[in-house]
């Protein structure tokens, strides 16, 4: 018995994914205050046998100097030949269980990040972007309330289409309230 609790206690934290709120930045100068969540998976699909995949990370941030809250965009690919970047202006789409979408227009540019390196002999290219989304009132309740089931972003490389699977939808509407509070 002890020891299946020992077991237990050990790989709960590997078991259990939950959002974070990372620490306060605030600026010596302005004293404004800038709260983020950590960086959570939002969408993964990998094959094992190719070492090819691709991956949308996301994360929050709430600034008090701005009064806003923007949604921050990570698509990645691996071994997929395709380098990315995301421009200001290009849009995203999210669709919801309800068939309503959201809009957002990217508010940064960012030419990507691409590495190619070689691994017993294996060439491993990986690629990612960025972008940085301001959500609007509306948006927010949605994301808060509604069930996410599609995200669409615009690349460099054309759409990053993703399917998202209901616990990863539901991982964003718990980082919506966590940092909306």
């Amino acid at each position: 018995m002890k020891r299946a609790f020992f077991i237990a206690a050990f790989l709960l934290p590997f078991a259990v994914s939950a959002q974070k709120l990372l620490k306060p930045s605030i600026d010596p100068i302005t004293n404004a205050t800038t709260l983020s969540t950590s960086v959570e998976k939002l969408y993964l699909h990998g094959n094992y046998l190719t070492a090819q995949g691709e991956a949308v990370t996301f994360q929050l941030k709430k600034f008090s100097d701005k009064n806003a809250e923007v949604l921050v965009l990570s698509p990645q690919n691996l071994n997929l030949g395709i380098e990315l970047s995301i421009a200001r202006d290009q849009k995203t789409y999210l669709k919801f269980s309800d068939n309503s979408t959201i809009k957002l227009t990217c508010a940064t540019d960012d030419p990507g990040n691409s590495q190619y390196s070689k691994i017993d002999h294996n060439a491993i290219q990986t690629s990612s972007a960025s972008g940085y989304y301001y959500l609007a009132p509306g948006d927010i309740e949605k994301l808060k309330t509604g069930s996410l089931i599609f995200l669409r972003t615009e690349t460099s490389a054309g759409n990053f289409d993703c399917d998202i699977k209901p616990k990863n939808a539901l991982i964003l509407k718990k980082a919506m309230v966590l940092i909306d509070r």
